[in-house]
């Protein structure tokens, strides 16, 4: 509306002229352009210098003139402040003094409430007999008893999806429909009955905020919202600009949000339209807000659903990738475990076969050189083997050979016949006896098996 109909929806943003109020985010731009450095070829500076002399003297007395009459006036300064004290609602800062001014707005608002006196509906008496007394309810004042700092951090305070507006309405003390528009209008008990229902500390969707425009937040808030005539009633979407806005003890002008102006009502021409209609106008800029509010809700639940199946998916992505990395490191263990025991096996093999060779080797050395005695020598020990399988294996030894020739010739035999047996033990059966390791220092003579003997052989592995 104009003089007295609702806006459409603006963002508005001003400043204060001698402190930039704290509800409203200003930028300035103080840097004025500048004039190039002058320059001369090098004969001509001094003569420049000289001539430059009288006007940089010139450029600094207002300088030095606003120093003196700093320094003159100042006893004066003091004078004034003795004699004009500054009042207690002075000073847009004074957070006690912008607190008395509101509990002084809300003093009058509840005297006007207390004059107007809503009428409720009769109810039955103990009897049951209607009375035709009237019985009068006094509504509690819906503003505010806070300064514009303390009332704009309480609802900045509250989470965004949740943040109420601000309904402001700026009071001139002077003007003749000043009062009447209270009485007739901001104490009507549709009106309150709307403001007091949407007004809760924690979990209403207004905020009320009264001044006088003679005090500082008044005065403020009217050349924030550039108000020219009364009375003047405006609903405000409060949002932060920062993170600092949403903390509810910063009341000193730190905190930076933006006001969408989503109502404005003013002059008067306002107090042509019944109450009823404002009510109306309040009841559907309060329902589109909490519309608003509800879709913001549901994208930022949408949101952080998304963002938690996005969580879900990267924590089983990290989950499938380590199964898989551990996967690979035991795949690669076992093959290395593989490789180490098949190397070991082999290298066994290849110890085993060398120390059989160097066994071979050293038998048919011992054999060469000692040699197999002719038939009929003296000296002689023939002895018969006889093998696992009954084979039996006749041979001539010198009777002073040892036991480890013995030995010898049955490797190189087993060797040559192809018999896998490597370990095996001799014994005797008359007399019953079993050679080991140890007799193979032995002579033949020695150990009883000269001139004949017959050795049983068994095969150990098996």
């Amino acid at each position: 509306m104009t003089d007295n109909t609702a806006t459409q929806r603006r963002t508005t943003t001003s400043s204060d002229a001698a402190a930039p109020p704290p509800s409203i985010t200003t930028s300035s731009s103080n840097n004025l352009p500048r004039a190039p450095p002058s320059g001369g070829g090098g004969g001509g500076s001094s003569n420049t210098s000289a001539i430059m002399l009288p006007f940089r003297i010139l450029s600094k007395t207002p300088a030095i003139i606003t120093i003196l009459l700093r320094v003159l006036l100042w006893p004066l300064f003091k004078l004034v402040n003795m004699t004009f004290p500054p009042k207690e609602f002075d000073g847009i800062n004074n957070s006690s003094g912008a607190d008395r001014a509101a509990r002084a707005f809300v003093t009058m608002f509840q005297k006007q409430i207390s004059a107007v006196r809503p009428v409720v509906s009769p109810t039955n008496s103990d009897d049951g007999a209607n009375t035709n007394q009237e019985h009068y309810v006094e509504p509690a004042c819906p503003f505010r008893s806070r300064g514009y700092n303390g009332t704009l951090s309480e609802i900045t305070s509250r989470p965004p999806n949740s943040r109420p507006l601000l309904l402001l309405y700026l009071h001139s003390p002077l003007h003749a429909d000043g009062t009447k528009f209270i009485r007739d209008y901001l104490c009507h008990s549709q009106l309150l009955q709307l403001l007091n229902s949407n007004n809760s500390d924690s979990h209403g969707s207004v905020v009320c905020f009264g001044a006088s425009i003679h005090t500082a937040d008044g005065q403020r808030m009217r050349d924030m919202m550039g108000v020219t005539s009364f009375p003047f009633m405006a609903l405000l979407s409060v949002k932060s600009s920062g993170s600092s806005s949403s903390s509810s003890s910063n009341t000193n002008g730190n905190t930076n949000v933006t006001m969408e102006l989503l109502l404005r009502m003013e002059g008067p021409k306002l107090l042509t339209i019944p109450p009823s209609q404002i009510t109306t106008y309040l009841t559907t800029t309060i329902s589109r807000h909490a519309e608003v509010l509800a879709v913001e809700e549901a994208r930022r639940l949408q949101r952080e659903e998304e963002r938690g199946f996005r969580e879900e998916q990267d924590r089983e992505y990290q989950e499938a990738l380590l199964a898989d990395q551990r996967r690979e490191m035991e795949r690669q263990e076992t093959t290395e475990r593989e490789r180490r025991e098949k190397e070991e096996t082999e290298e066994a093999e290849r110890s085993k076969k060398a120390k059989e060779e160097h066994r071979l080797g050293d038998a048919r050395a011992l054999l060469e050189r000692v040699g197999e005695p002719p038939a009929g020598s003296e000296g002689v020990s023939r002895l018969r083997f006889t093998l696992p399988n009954g084979k039996k294996v006749d041979r001539r030894f010198y009777s002073v050979d040892t036991m480890e020739t013995m030995r010898a010739f049955l490797v190189v035999y087993f060797h040559e016949q192809g018999i896998a047996m490597k370990n095996f033990g001799l014994s005797t059966n008359f007399p019953r006896k079993t050679f080991r390791e140890e007799d193979d220092k032995l002579t033949l003579v020695e150990t009883g098996l000269a001139p004949q003997a017959v050795i049983m052989v068994q095969d150990l592995d098996s």
